[in-house]
């Protein structure tokens, strides 16, 4: 099946914030993988920028304890076909909190990185 590559356009703003967030961390890159930007650590994925029915989200791995607290705010979903690795998606409404939305991809950042990528960090 060939996935359809995202218009970015429209969602320049937001891409170049997520990307001066994400890719600002150690050995982190962007790839496109079924048609979205998917930002890495290392060979793992740690965020997933998407447009679902118009509207704008990130996806980004959670801890368990989080999901739960998470998925009681209205913004928050289970991430298609990820949900089961515990992947969540944070529905990017205007305005954007980009404190709240660096500190889940720290988080999702750290549960995918490898040791010295986290030393790099801390370092």
């Amino acid at each position: 099946m060939v996935h359809e590559r995202l218009d970015e356009e429209p969602w320049g703003d937001l891409l170049d914030e997520l990307r001066a967030i994400c890719l600002d961390l150690p050995e982190s890159s962007e790839t496109i993988n079924f048609g979205n930007p998917w930002f890495r650590a290392g060979k793992k994925p740690f965020a997933i920028f998407g447009v679902r029915d118009g509207e704008p989200g990130i996806s980004f791995r959670a801890d368990p304890f989080a999901r739960e607290l998470l998925l009681d705010d209205e913004r928050y979903f289970p991430t298609p076909y990820m949900h089961q690795h515990g992947w969540l998606t944070l529905r990017l409404e205007e305005p954007v909190d980009w404190d709240e939305v660096e500190e889940h991809l720290l988080d999702s950042y750290r549960m995918q990185a490898l040791k010295r990528m986290l030393r790099a960090l801390d370092g």
